[in-house]
Parts: structure tokens; sequence; C-alpha cells
């Protein structure tokens, strides 16, 4: 066994059900000619220290097990540390936008046969500030509701968690001053969020943002104005099935970097959303990379 590659898993992950199956994991990367070196995460933060000993010329690539936000973590490390590699996401999360964009599935033994199958795709990624992202970078109340929904309720219920938060957060919905400037324009207004994209998934929903992928080194951004709620309803159900947009209060354009600035300090929402975990505050200067991560894709 002249190849490694690492796994890191985080036992917490999801429902918790990953461990079950650890062994099949190593014996169909061991008998496909695989050492695995294998961390199991203690706590929050310390994937570090399961990334020390990684080097692109000492493993042939990296592995994460969880979801959208432990393949985020993964992401800014080997960013952060020049580590060359191909990372391969097993969905085993609550959330698991991205790696199911990419074309792996909650069936988490096919997910390891799909990696095995070595097909490796190079992809833009994001940076805000100086956070890396894959998916999506949200603002607004829509992120709010990400950081406020329990954990133990997300990994018990899933998405439908969020929606929980949502009827909860619903009352208290406040549009947020912003000054949005793009390559070639400037848009100020009361929003009440936006989604800036890599890919076309978020939140469990799919194709979302139609036009994006992860190697066409543009951003899309959805950003929703403040507006009469069953018109922006209409208009959402629109979008959402590709059709055009009737409504001056959704905007959806592309471009590859984005200043987001709140012009007023009147509610709490300080930070942005990335990966589905608590981002950089705001002002935000938002740049995509292109064709800056390897990636295992289904």
């Amino acid at each position: 066994m002249g190849k490694k590659v690492k796994l890191i898993y985080n036992p917490a992950a999801g429902d918790k059900s990953f461990i079950s199956h650890l062994d099949s994991f190593l014996e169909k990367f061991q008998a496909a000619g695989f050492e695995v070196d294998i961390y199991r995460s203690m706590k929050a933060g310390d994937f570090a220290v399961g990334l020390s000993d990684v080097k692109t010329d000492n493993y042939e690539a990296v592995i994460i097990a969880g979801g959208d936000g432990s393949a985020s973590q993964m992401l800014n490390l080997m960013q952060q540390h020049s580590i060359d590699l191909p990372l391969g996401i097993i969905p085993a999360g609550t959330a698991n936008d991205f790696a199911s964009y990419l074309g792996m599935t909650q069936q988490i033994e096919k997910s390891f046969n799909k990696i095995l199958n070595w097909n490796v795709k190079t992809i833009d990624i994001g940076q805000v500030n100086q956070r890396y992202f894959l998916n999506v970078c949200v603002g607004g109340i829509i992120s709010s509701i990400s950081h406020s929904t329990d954990t133990e309720l997300k990994n018990r219920l899933g998405k439908v968690a969020y929606y929980l938060q949502l009827l909860k957060e619903l009352p208290k919905i406040k549009a947020m001053p912003l000054r949005i400037e793009t390559s070639n324009q400037v848009i100020e207004g009361e929003f009440l969020g936006f989604f800036i994209f890599n890919s076309k998934d978020a939140g469990g929903f799919k194709n979302i943002a139609r036009l994006a992928a992860v190697d066409d080194g543009l951003f899309d951004l959805l950003a929703v104005k403040t507006g009469n709620i069953l018109k922006l309803s209409s208009a959402a159900a629109e979008f959402f099935q590709g059709n055009k947009i009737d409504n001056d209060k959704l905007i959806y354009l592309q471009d590859k970097k984005f200043k987001i600035t709140k012009l007023a300090d009147d509610n709490n929402l300080n930070h942005c959303d990335v990966d589905g975990e608590k981002g950089p505050a705001y002002p935000l200067n938002i740049k995509l990379l292109p064709a800056a991560q390897k990636v295992f894709t289904g």
C-alpha cells in the first residue's frame, strides 16, 4: 500500500451514523490499495490537528465526512496551508447541499464508491474577507435563521428545523439597508436578504441559482428587497421554475466580485453566513478564485 488518504470525520454530524460505516470505508479503500489514515474530530475547531501531517507529496486525497460546515472548514484549512490535493466530501451532515451538487449521495457507501472512481474536477471557490467558501454566502434575516436554529434540533429534524425557525422569526423580520457594489453597478435599498452562489443549491433546495456552475468564473447573486410579500413569493416561485422574473424587488445577476456594506446599524445582523456557518462581519469583500480547489465528483 504505497498510497495514502486522510479521512477526517465529525462523529456528531447529522444523525451521528457515520461511525457505523467506518469499517466499510476501510474495507473498500484498503481493497483499492490505499493506506487509510483516520482522524476523529473530538471538539469544534480541531480539524487542523487531523490535517497537520498532510502534505501534497505524502497523501493522495483528503476526505471529510460531515455536512456543508465541515466541508467548508476543510476547504479553509487546505487553502491556508496550500494543500493541493483533491477533497472528497461524504455527505454525513444535516445540510449536504454542496456534496449533493457534486453528485454524492447520502447513501453513504455509494459515496465511497464514487470517490474511488476518482473523478476529480477543479472548481472555483469564493473568498469573503479572509474566509473561503465552497457553496454560498448569505446575508440578512435569512442568515440569522441558520445561526439561531438549535444544533440538536437540526440534527434530529434536518431542514424542517430551519422552516420551524423561519416561522418563529417571521414576526421579527426587519429589512437591512445595504449597498451592493458589483464590477459595473451599485444597488442600494432595504433588503430582506441576499445569496451569493457558487453552485446551484442551498438550504436543501435544488437549482435555485439556475445559471450557476462551479467552473464558470462567476458568482450568481440573488437579492431580495423589501416589498409586498405575496408578490415576492409569486416572483420567487417563477424564478425557481426557471422563468423570467417580473419584479424589481427580486434581483438576479452574475459577477465575479461584490462589496456589500451595511448603511445603518439598526439591528443585530452584523455577520453573514458562509456555507451554513457564521461568517465575517460587514463590510463584505467577496471575490471569486477561479480553478482553486480540486474535488471529487459523482
